[in-house]
């Protein structure tokens, strides 16, 4: 059984529903926000009826500051600086924005995994069609994509390797330090989709040296939706950018930009000195500050948690709910190995429309959890994370049947 510390039982209790009756077992589709992200925006959003200063832009000096903290604290969970660090809406946007900025030829090939979630190919569909570029599709094998088999894809006209963390409908990790190591000794670039894992396990961007890694904040990060970021390599983002541009990316080549707005002689034709940074890649329009500050909250609680702490607890917690179901006659297709796993746990329960139907029994009796699937692999999938509990394990096996 998992043991909770104190670090762990705070972070429990900053989740008001699991103390009222909800066994929530879906981060991986969308996660709860915490009493600290809330309280936040409440009061920024009290704020912005307020206009305390009088002055109806302060906001965009406030909201500047939560976006570097925000962008400081992504950064020392990724091992990076924070200058490399983008902040856009979501993992589509973070994904169109790498795929658009890559100089790619007719011929070209890029691979892709045959069970990844539809947002890490969607973007090189539409450049395939539009660009003459080949996809590989590596297939999985046991609910897995393997490294040996995306690697033996490799030749001399491969661009881009693009790839999740973790298959989403199987719960097996993707070994991408082995990927990386290849693809960064033969000039590929390496695109991760980061958003079912990160906020759970760390990913240091020294042992995955990818170029970019995109992620979303609803998920195991516990922030609200439309807040993610993008991470980009410094020697990537200095040759390429994205083929479109805002000018909060950047500054205008004389003072800030209330001074700018301000000021009789600023013209359309004056120069805005745009980074070769992370910074170009986001939309340059006003962002989300309220995303921003959820988000920004949401991980400064994830931080009262030291990270060796939370994935103990959590790959202890899905042993459990392994075992349990092998006992009840489930078929589990997440790896029973720990360190092949993060939070994610697949089981099959008898085909799609049975599944589906004990999801629904699960939702009523308020047990969080869902049916995913991706190219035939997949079944009931539940998400475990910090705030969950070995109570919370034995409730949902207490309520499946003995197959």
């Amino acid at each position: 059984m998992a043991e909770s510390t104190t670090a762990l039982h705070n972070l429990r209790a900053a989740f008001p529903a699991l103390q009222d009756g909800l066994c929530f077992l879906d981060w991986a589709s969308t996660g709860l926000l915490p009493l600290p992200a809330q309280v936040a925006l409440t009061e920024f959003l009290a704020a912005c009826g307020r206009c305390d200063s009088a002055d109806s832009t302060w906001m965009h000096g406030a909201g500047a500051t939560t976006r570097n903290a925000l962008r400081a604290l992504i950064a020392q969970r990724l091992q990076a600086n924070p200058r490399d660090i983008g902040l856009l809406e979501n993992t589509t946007a973070g994904l169109n924005a790498a795929a658009s900025a890559l100089r790619l030829q007719h011929g070209d090939n890029v691979i892709l995994g045959e069970i990844d979630y539809l947002a890490v190919a969607m973007p090189w569909r539409h450049r395939a069609r539009r660009d003459g570029l080949e996809l590989r599709f590596v297939p999985a094998r046991a609910g897995r994509i393997e490294a040996a088999d995306v690697l033996e894809r490799i030749d001399e006209r491969t661009r881009v390797v693009a790839l999740s963390t973790i298959c989403w409908t199987s719960g097996a990790l993707t070994d991408l330090a082995a990927i990386a190591r290849e693809t960064r000794m033969r000039g590929i670039h390496l695109i991760v989709d980061a958003t079912q894992t990160f906020g759970l396990l760390p990913l240091d961007t020294r042992s995955v040296p990818a170029q970019f890694i995109a992620c979303g904040g609803h998920k195991w990060l516990l922030g609200t939706l439309g807040q993610g970021f993008l991470w980009v390599h410094p020697e990537c983002a200095a040759r390429h950018q994205p083929p479109f541009v805002g000018f909060l990316s950047g500054t205008p080549a004389q003072g800030q930009w209330p001074d700018w707005f301000s000021s009789a002689s600023s013209s359309l034709h004056d120069e805005v000195m745009v980074p070769s940074t992370a910074r170009a890649f986001e939309s340059g329009g006003t962002p989300n500050y309220a995303g921003a500050i959820t988000l920004l909250a949401a991980l400064r609680l994830l931080d009262t948690v030291p990270q060796d702490e939370l994935v103990a607890h959590v790959r202890t917690l899905g042993t459990q709910l392994i075992d349990g179901l092998q006992s009840r006659g489930f078929t589990v297709l997440t790896p029973t190995e720990p360190t092949a796993r993060a939070g994610i746990v697949v089981f099959q329960g008898g085909g799609e429309a049975a599944e589906k139907t004990l999801v629904a029994a699960l939702r009523s009796q308020r047990i969080a959890c869902a049916v995913r699937y991706a190219g035939g692999v997949g079944g009931v999938r539940i998400s475990l994370h910090g705030p969950n509990n070995a109570a919370d394990v034995a409730r949902l096996l207490a309520a499946l049947p003995q197959r």
